[in-house]
């Protein structure tokens, strides 16, 4: 038996096999595996049917020319199901699985199950191995025969195998704004451990051949593009054949291809996002698209992300990296599904049922927020609760066949969770799919945290357990999701009512202690004492009673010296919910909602209102910090008076913003609409999601196109337009100053404010 690193599984057309890509001895080579077949389940009239026997069904299936074997088995077809169904489980070769899924569907009244389940992640599941992990393996000349993990999934501690990284870019001659695939390399620059490779030559070919031969020799595990899927690679391709020449640049000889697919934009989390309908997957090498919207995973530091993924959703590397944080819950799932025999359905089986206004007003309140005023408040305790809505979901099992609405319960509701100001409570009887499935990202992430705080490799654990944060942020909204297989309506707002109780019951412990509910978000709250004095042992103990009593973990994050709820721009009387910044008694400085966390400030404005911020910092109470407003202020106007001395670089004053639809359906003149239509004039193809980058040249100007200008066609008549950004760090100065401490605003001269404290 031999002993090496799963680095990636893919399928190989001509073998009608896997091919295992295992690392040993520092080098990596392809096996073939023809030791798992992946199946389909189909559920279909003719098995209830007493026409047909076993034997016929059988007989009939297996005269399919791609299907390697078939039996009938029993399964739950649905997650609902008390007991097991008999169904048509269906072998056959990687290489074919798509088509017969397609031919199953033509049987009478055919439903297909697991056939989203794509053969390597079902060959991962099956076998319980996933990539980077180490394995045990049998081989035979180039064949493995038997593989085994040497790793598990549930242990934090684990080693990340020593991958080949290489990174290039193309550089294009070009006459044209946008470089056009007609345009020829002007040369290759390759990155690879600590050195740069230039290639540059006059004849196009050489260059391409060059590039070969360094691919070549470096031998590259993984390779890093920028815009790789979505235009680099298919205009490499296109080169190659201009040049007479074929790129290869997976491991197994197979020469590059790309399929040109249309792009998508939808609505994710309540923004439009793009991807790329293109996807350039490499066989025995990983490809990162670290250019491409929606890589979640993936770190220039480092493939930390990619690697916990890859032990979550049991997925090929390059697919997890490029998977959605829902897509991976839902892979978590998908997971357990196969070890509790459920089978996967095609699309979602329980529509939400349709509710009056009043059924909806009661049930659909979202979690309990506390309203804070808009002032500055001395000494302030922050606490916040660990994964809130996850571990709810996972201590109260709830999920989509854990919701009970019986009112004749077999068993008097004995093991039932009553659900507050709902109709419906949770069965506690049998383990819930969704339930079961987050425990583990719930446990996974309280030991990086553990390890963390012991001092364990913090900068890659921290960079692990940002992952799982982003996944298991993402549970609450998928488990509502309309095309989630395992969502339901009714576990969605299961979690937000729980939530709310537990949000009171923390109000009462704190008021018991004599501490008052400042400020409250959902899974955070912000208390203090009524003497105004906070001591830090009172606080641990106020987060214990709490963990104590909600079975979820509470922590203090630290007390401020002062905190500062800003006031709304629209009502100046009310403070948005998600807008505060405040100085820790140890110094740190904490942001949240103002300028310089949101990613559509530019460098300058962020610069600014930071600079601010750390002048009012000085100050150790709210006395203070009202004395300091002044010297904010100046701090702000400073920054003003380089913007009409241009001594401003350019750079440093990008704007972007996010396209909400496609360019021609813009009807109004906005920022974003302009730099859109600039872009599509020059040449360029956009589209809903993606992000035009660009500057206020004149805001003011009748003419909208002379408002702003893309970055893309910044020239050396460029210039910004000071007043505009002016504007802005006076914004950035209103979004920290309470409206109380501003008692007039006027503008004079360049819209200078003149502020009076009180």
């Amino acid at each position: 038996m031999m002993t090496g690193w799963l680095l990636d599984a893919c399928v190989d057309q001509e073998k009608h096999a896997f091919t295992l890509w295992i690392k040993t001895d520092g080098r990596t080579k392809g096996y073939t595996y023809h030791g798992f077949h992946p199946s389909i389940f189909v559920s279909t009239d003719i098995i209830k049917s007493r026409d047909w026997t076993e034997t016929d069904i059988l007989r009939t299936v297996l005269e399919h020319p791609d299907i390697e074997d078939a039996i009938i088995i029993s399964k739950y077809t649905s997650v609902y199901d008390e007991e097991k169904t008999p169904v048509l489980q269906v072998f056959t070769t990687p290489d074919v699985m798509d088509k017969v899924v397609k031919d199953l569907e033509r049987l009478p009244g055919a439903t297909v199950f697991h056939a989203d389940i794509d053969p390597v992640q079902q060959l991962f599941i099956a076998k319980d191995l996933f990539a980077f992990g180490r394995v045990e393996f049998e081989r035979r000349g180039d064949e493995v025969v038997k593989i085994a993990s040497l790793d598990r999934r549930e242990d934090p501690r684990y080693d990340i195998p020593d991958l080949d990284m290489m990174d290039f870019e193309v550089l294009i001659s070009t006459e044209q704004i946008f470089p056009r695939m007609e345009d020829r390399i002007h040369h290759i620059v390759v990155y690879h451990r600590d050195g740069v490779i230039h290639i540059e030559d006059e004849d196009e070919g050489e260059i391409l051949r060059r590039f070969q031969s360094a691919i070549n020799e470096i031998d590259p595990d993984v390779i890093v593009s920028r815009g790789g899927d979505e235009s680099l690679f298919r205009y490499l391709s296109i080169r190659a054949k201009v040049n007479g020449l074929q790129l290869v640049l997976s491991r197994d000889g197979t020469p590059l291809q790309v399929i040109h697919r249309d792009a998508q934009s939808f609505w994710q989390y309540n923004q439009i996002v793009y991807r790329s309908g293109t996807q350039v997957m490499l066989n025995g090498r990983i490809h990162i698209d670290r250019g491409k919207t929606g890589m979640h995973f993936y770190s220039p530091v480092g493939l930390e992300g990619v690697v916990e993924s890859c032990r979550l959703a049991l997925g090929r590397p390059q697919r997890v990296s490029r998977m959605t944080i829902g897509a991976v819950n839902a892979s978590v799932q998908f997971y357990n599904a196969f070890k509790m025999d459920i089978l996967i359905p095609p699309v979602k089986r329980n529509p939400e049922f349709l509710k009056s206004v009043t059924e909806l007003t009661a049930i659909d309140r979202g979690g309990l927020i506390f309203q804070p005023r808009p002032d500055i408040y001395e000494d302030i305790a922050e606490c916040d609760f660990s994964s809130m809505y996850p571990t709810l979901m996972v201590t109260r099992n709830i999920s989509p066949e854990t919701i009970c609405t019986r009112t004749d319960c077999p068993y008097d509701h004995e093991y039932c969770i009553q659900i507050p100001q709902q109709s419906f409570r949770i069965c506690t009887r049998r383990r819930g799919i969704v339930s079961k499935s987050l425990e583990l990202l719930v446990n996974r992430r309280s030991d990086f945290k553990r390890l963390i705080d012991e001092g364990e490799n913090n900068k890659k654990y921290e960079f692990i357990q940002n992952t799982l944060k982003g996944v298991l942020v993402s549970c609450f909204g998928y488990l509502g999701f309309k095309n989630a297989k395992f969502g339901r309506v009714e576990a969605h707002t299961a979690v937000t009512a729980l939530a709310r109780e537990v949000m009171l019951e923390t109000q009462e412990i704190g008021e018991a202690m004599g501490l008052e509910m400042l400020h409250g978000i959902v899974d955070s709250v912000w208390v203090r004492t009524q003497d105004g004095k906070v001591k830090y042992d009172t606080i641990v103990d106020f987060c214990e009673r709490v963990t104590e009593k909600t079975n979820i973990k509470m922590s203090a994050k630290g007390v401020y010296k002062w905190m500062v709820i800003p006031s709304s721009r629209l009502h100046q009387s009310i403070a948005p919910l998600n807008r505060y910044y405040g100085v820790y008694r140890n110094g740190g400085i904490k942001t949240r909602g103002i300028e310089t966390r949101r990613r559509d400030t530019c460098l300058y404005v962020g610069d600014c209102q930071m600079a601010m911020i750390k002048k009012l910092a000085c100050a150790n109470d709210r006395a203070g910090f009202i004395q300091q407003i002044p010297d904010a202020f100046r701090v702000c106007e400073s920054y003003i008076d380089r913007l009409y001395e241009n001594d401003v670089d350019l750079r440093d004053l990008i704007l972007n913003s996010n396209l909400t639809r496609e360019p021609h359906e813009y009807r109004a003149t906005s920022r974003a609409a302009v730099v859109a239509q600039q872009l599509v004039k020059a040449g360029k193809e956009l589209h809903a999601g993606q992000r035009v980058r660009y500057i206020m040249t004149d805001a003011s100007s009748e003419n909208p196109l002379r408002r702003v200008k893309a970055l893309e066609l910044f020239d050396e008549s460029t210039r910004y337009d000071p007043k505009a950004y002016a504007n802005l760090c006076e914004r950035a100065f209103e979004s920290l100053i309470p409206a109380q401490y501003l008692d007039d605003i006027k503008h004079e001269d360049r819209d200078q404010l003149l502020l009076t404290t009180q």
